[in-house]
C-alpha cells in the first residue's frame, strides 16, 4: 500500500479510509477476534478514515463561507488561483525553492574560510607577539 501511495502521488487524506480499515482490521486480528470481529473493526476503521477525510473538506467549506460572508474577495481569489496553478507555475516555484536552498548552502560553504582565516590570524598574531617579546 505504501508503494501505491508513493507511486500515485496522491495526498495522504485520500488514503485515510484504507489506512483506517487496514489498521483496525489488523488490530482486531491481533486481539484474536474471529472473522466477524475483524470485519467490524475494519469497517469501523474505514468509517473513521472517511470522517477524518471529510473533516478537512468541511474545514475548507467553512473557510470559503466565512470569506463569502465577510466579503473577503482577495481570499476567495487567492484560493481559486492556488487551486488553478498550472504545471509551469508549480515548476517555477520548485525551481525557485531549489535556488534558495542552493544559495544558502553556498553562503554556508563560503563562510568556512572566513572562520579559518580568523583563527589563523589569531595564531599568527600570538606568534608575532611572542617573537617580539623574545627579541626585545
Amino acid at each position: 500500500m505504501t508503494l501505491t501511495m508513493l507511486a500515485t502521488s496522491c495526498t495522504l487524506k485520500q488514503w485515510y479510509p484504507a489506512i483506517g480499515a487496514t489498521t483496525a482490521g489488523a488490530a482486531g486480528a491481533a486481539l484474536g477476534g474471529g472473522p466477524l470481529i475483524v470485519g467490524l473493526a475494519a469497517g469501523g476503521g474505514a468509517l473513521a478514515g472517511e470522517v477524518s477525510r471529510g473533516n478537512e473538506a468541511v474545514a475548507e467549506a467553512h473557510e470559503t463561507i466565512r470569506a463569502l460572508s465577510s466579503g473577503d474577495v482577495e481570499a476567495l481569489v487567492s484560493r481559486g488561483l492556488a487551486s488553478q496553478k498550472g504545471i509551469i507555475e508549480k515548476a517555477t516555484d520548485t525551481i525557485w525553492t531549489i535556488l534558495k536552498v542552493a544559495a544558502l548552502c553556498i553562503l554556508g560553504v563560503l563562510a568556512i574560510p572566513l572562520f579559518i582565516t580568523r583563527s589563523n590570524t589569531k595564531k599568527i598574531n600570538k606568534i608575532c607577539e611572542e617573537t617580539n617579546a623574545k627579541v626585545n
